[in-house]
């Protein structure tokens, strides 16, 4: 039997523990005591106090119901079916959280749930980089082997993830803008992101879940805990903002080099993963693959010489920014990653270079192989001060934004990554 992940409230329960929800819309003509006939609902909504506390306002819901299922159901030895109504009597395929009511994949209760979580501080490009990920994985799955599902689950059509996609993506791809800075109100429940990854050939399924919060909640440990996608996910990617490295923007500052916009101090968020690991050892998060992903890297390969930068492991013969050589080959390189990794690592250690040694030095200490420093261009250059991406071409075009997905895919096992010399 499947152990499930709710990506809404990141509690868990057993697949024969999931309820259902009435999908009867069906309504009747009912006779009031005047004689007038209205129409009414068959199945009326009803108070649903699980439901009103995770989203933190009072709403009615159709009737949720514990299903009926069978012995070799509840064995795990036959799929979960849809049951009905204990109320109304129609077939119900709407499975929801029992713990907070929420809609779920119907995949997720049928196959269980790994979660991969995307997280970091605000205006740290991590909205801009999710929705390139995106992107590139709906254009080069058939090479990774990979089907790639945005769910549609939700309160309503708007909170669908291929409709916030879709929105988000015309910004960047069709209009050339970035994604302006999130605002979420203070005690706003933010919509996830799930996105179902699920191998061709192997059949080994994750869900990728963001949330699009406005990142503050990364100021302190106690916010941390408050996300629980984030203790309980099977691998993390942590969305850093280059330009918030203090010597880079002091460099930058001096050669009056205008990368526009405020940076978020990237030590906020690492703080706080910090100290909630030291403070939970049990969770072992250090055995879980962690992607550091450094985002807004093309202002690096553009400013090489005056942030004093050897980019030759990002560039072609030209200095251009390289994009990931699984693009054109097909296979994942392991050594194209992890000479990005050492590099990005060394600039961190080097003091008359990026002068962070304290968070080159502690990620390393702390996770070892199962962490790995990443460069990465959502938007494949820099924006101006309207928010609008400078192509040379009329194409915005993501630079490695895979390859921490594809990595943690491959640490993770079971998906059949493609790699260069079969190993």
């Amino acid at each position: 039997m499947a152990e499930i992940l709710c990506p809404y409230c990141f509690k868990k329960f057993k697949t024969a523990e999931v309820m259902l929800q009435c999908q009867n819309e069906a309504t009747q003509l009912k006779q009031n005591s005047e004689n007038e006939f209205t129409k009414v609902p068959v199945c009326p909504t009803e108070d649903d106090t699980k439901f009103s506390d995770h989203w933190g306002t009072h709403v009615k819901t159709k009737h949720i119901f514990a299903p009926n299922f069978g012995f070799r159901e509840k064995m795990g030895l036959k799929s979960i079916q849809g049951k009905p109504c204990d109320k109304c009597g129609t077939l119900s395929q709407r499975f929801v959280c029992p713990h907070c009511h929420n809609w779920l994949p119907t995949e997720m209760i049928e196959k269980g749930s790994q979660i991969i979580s995307v997280i970091g501080g605000p205006q740290s490009g991590k909205t801009n980089y999710i929705v390139a990920l995106v992107h590139q994985l709906l254009k080069y799955r058939a090479k990774l082997g990979l089907t790639v599902t945005l769910q549609q689950v939700g309160r309503n059509k708007a909170e669908h993830t291929d409709e916030i996609y879709k929105a988000m993506k015309k910004i960047i791809f069709d209009d050339h803008m970035a994604v302006p800075k999130t605002q979420v109100r203070a005690g706003q429940q933010p919509i996830p992101w799930i996105i179902r990854l699920e191998s061709t050939t192997t059949k080994k399924a994750v869900y990728l879940v963001f949330y699009d919060t406005a990142g503050e909640r990364f100021d302190d440990a106690s916010s941390v805990e408050e996300l629980k996608y984030f203790r309980e996910s099977e691998a993390c990617i942590v969305v850093f903002d280059t330009l918030a490295i203090p010597r880079i923007k002091r460099i930058l500052a001096s050669k009056d080099i205008d990368v526009f916009g405020e940076a978020f101090d990237y030590k906020y968020t690492w703080t706080t993963l910090k100290n909630f690991e030291e403070a939970n050892k049990w969770l072992k998060l250090t055995k879980k693959p962690f992607a550091f992903v450094f985002t807004k890297f093309d202002v690096v390969i553009a400013n090489q010489e005056s942030l004093n930068c050897d980019v030759s492991d990002f560039t072609d013969d030209d200095g251009r920014f390289t994009n990931s050589s699984f693009i054109k080959t097909g296979k994942f390189s392991l050594k194209q990653v992890d000479l990005a990794n050492k590099a990005i690592a060394d600039y961190l250690h080097a003091d008359d270079v990026w002068d962070e040694d304290s968070l080159a030095s502690d990620i390393w200490d702390k996770w070892k192989e199962n962490g790995h420093f990443f460069g990465v261009s959502a938007l494949g250059s820099m924006t101006d001060s309207t928010l609008s991406i400078q192509t040379e071409k009329d194409e915005v075009v993501p630079i490695r934004v895979m390859d921490p997905l594809i990595w943690i895919l491959h640490k993770l096992g079971g998906f059949g990554i493609p790699l260069e010399g079969g190993k």
